[in-house]
């Protein structure tokens, strides 16, 4: 057999396969839908009702509240469009942590 036909053969049986085990699934599933309650953690449900803030509202209210010093170096001297300033600052950390890593590794070589 060659191998094209192979391939082929190997790709329709499998797609086959598929086909049947999906075709099992949903007969065999259930038609009842299920209704749970959600569960709150003892909490009433006017505290889900409340206006949370978002995971991203949260991150950039930590940034440019409490990392402001962070935030202020990364976007001025990091994020100027000019590659070199990139390119600094990735060598410096890459550095740093080719640094560490030698060092670990020195430890844990002379047995500490």
């Amino acid at each position: 057999m060659k191998p094209y036909e192979l391939v082929f053969l190997v790709t329709l049986s499998t797609l086959l396969a598929l086909a049947f085990l999906a075709l099992l699934y949903y007969s065999l599933k259930s038609k009842r839908l299920r209704l749970t309650t959600v569960y709150l953690s003892g909490e009433p449900e006017n505290v889900v009702s409340s206006i949370t803030p978002s995971v991203a509202s949260l991150y950039w209210g930590f940034m440019k509240k409490f990392a402001k010093s962070l935030y202020n170096v990364l976007v001025e001297k990091v994020h100027t469009g000019n590659i070199y300033d990139w390119f600094k600052f990735i060598s410096c950390w890459l550095s740093v942590l080719l640094i560490v890593a030698v060092a670990v590794f020195l430890t844990a070589l002379m047995g500490g």
